[in-house]
């Protein structure tokens, strides 16, 4: 497939979507894609682009591009601005952009009227699911839409996908093509369980450079604001590190920024150390900018580990043959079951339980009232879920069928396309009503794409037992 790569910065997300590289002892293989064209306005970052593929980069603003002249592509790639997006003062409400940044989302939005890739691929900030108040993202979902596109994005953590970095990002895909969409699902985590620790990223000889340290004047400052400010940020060398910036040649104590704290001194991590942390192979060079260029860049990346991971996903998708005639969420001339599931009384109302008789993995979900219609518009249902749950019960990652009742109300009989685990945001951008939710803003849910399908006349409840909900332990 034909990529065009915007706003590529060193190339972290190139790199995933072509794969053939090597991270700590594990192979990313090469995947069927072509950057015919790459392109952003830092030269730094193009110089270090350019050491490092064939294909080379150009220096050049997004909003010069002669559009109608771009070549045909199957895909578009790019982590565009967000820092200056507003909703402007209009009825209704429109996207809108504070400086001359927020424009440049809207040329992504151009490419895409015109040359009518069939995918594309838009990356940022967690922060852009709660900007203006959570009302910047739907719109520019809808934009996105309105260019001809059905849209899934989630928020994935760099440190579920082997990279030792808890960085969180907003992946957004488009697919020109329905059946596409419908097959699509995003890449499972690889490391939930088994997070990698940042002490495989620390080099032994950087502990050796005193460049790296700061000074006791520096430490002593910190010292005094500390319990006050939560300063000093020292990372445990056991754990992912926290999220790196693009100001890492700027890294000071008395910020939030991840330091390291060895032998009872602090020091900042090395470039070399920051592009392992960002997943980075170690064959990659860097030597073509100085080092405060190098660790702005770096800060600024897509980890391409991360990035290998959605393309491969989204290569599955386009090799696949299988065709689904139906989109999840146009459900609009399904007639809902209206009948009484009085069995449904038996069950305590709280509670999911699960069969998977004859490998048919079926649920029994409850909803509130308040969510009812949100189930049948978005064809989507969710429940609040930890990580101890997902453990303990990983054959709720396959469930096939879903039924969800209102106490003995029937809401409806659903086939399930997807299963994602979200957080409170990400529903929040799918319509969920979270304003009268009792839950933390960090709980995750396990959420179900799903598209309705017939009643089934086989349920056969002595085959059910509960897995999750209130009232287990009484049964």
């Amino acid at each position: 497939m034909k990529v065009i790569s915007l706003f590529c910065g060193c190339g972290g997300m190139d790199l995933g979507l072509l794969g053939g590289f090597d991270y700590l002892n594990q192979n990313f293989p090469s995947l069927d894609y072509e950057i015919v064209m790459a392109i952003d306005n830092d030269p730094f970052c193009t110089k270090i682009y350019n050491q490092n593929f064939v294909h080379k980069c150009e220096v050049m603003d997004v909003r010069d591009l002669e559009i109608s002249k771009l070549p045909d592509i199957d895909m578009l790639i790019g982590g565009f601005p967000c820092q200056s997006f507003s909703i402007s003062a209009q009825n209704p409400p429109r996207l809108g952009y504070k400086d001359e940044r927020g424009m440049l989302f809207f040329e992504m939005v151009k490419i895409l009227k015109n040359k009518k890739p069939r995918f594309f691929v838009a990356e940022n900030v967690k922060g852009l699911l709660s900007a203006n108040k959570g009302k910047a993202f739907p719109m520019i979902l809808k934009e996105f839409e309105n260019a001809g596109y059905y849209i899934k994005f989630k928020l994935l953590n760099a440190s579920e996908f082997g990279i030792p970095q808890k960085r969180e990002r907003v992946i957004i895909i488009g697919f020109r093509d329905e059946t596409d969409y419908d097959l699509f699902s995003f890449p499972k985590p690889t490391t939930l369980f088994n997070k990698v620790p940042l002490k495989l990223a620390v080099n032994e000889s950087d502990n050796y450079n005193e460049k790296l340290y700061f000074s006791q004047k520096a430490v002593d400052g910190m010292m005094r604001v500390r319990d006050k400010m939560n300063k000093g940020r020292a990372q445990s060398l056991d754990e992912p590190c926290n999220t790196i910036s693009s100001h890492l040649a700027k890294v000071s104590l008395n910020s939030t920024d991840p330091v390291l704290y060895l032998n009872g001194r602090y020091r900042r991590f090395s470039s070399k150390e920051c592009a392992k942390i960002q997943s980075f192979p170690e064959d990659f060079l860097w030597d073509s900018v100085s080092e405060a260029k190098q660790l702005k860049a770096i800060g600024n990346a897509v980890p391409p580990v991360l990035m290998w991971h959605i393309a491969n996903a989204i290569e599955t998708t386009a090799n696949r043959s299988i065709k689904q005639e139906k989109r999840h969420n146009k459900s609009n001339t399904y007639t809902y079951p209206n009948d009484e599931w009085v069995q449904l009384s038996l069950f305590e109302p709280d509670t999911l339980y699960l069969s998977k008789e004859e490998n048919e993995h079926t649920l029994i979900g409850s909803c509130r009232k308040g969510i009812i219609d949100w189930i049948k518009q978005s064809s989507k249902y969710c429940y609040p879920i930890t990580e101890d749950d997902i453990l303990a019960f990983p054959d709720l990652l396959k469930v096939k069928r879903l039924f969800i009742h209102h106490r003995r109300n029937l809401i409806g009989y659903y086939q399930v396309t997807a299963t994602d685990i979200v957080v409170k945001a990400e529903l929040r951008a799918y319509g969920y009503p979270t304003s009268s939710s009792r839950h933390k803003a960090d709980t995750k849910y396990i959420l179900f794409s799903m598209i309705p399908t017939e009643k089934s006349n086989d349920l056969d409840f002595t085959k059910f037992y509960p897995i999750i909900g209130k009232g287990i332990q009484n049964l």
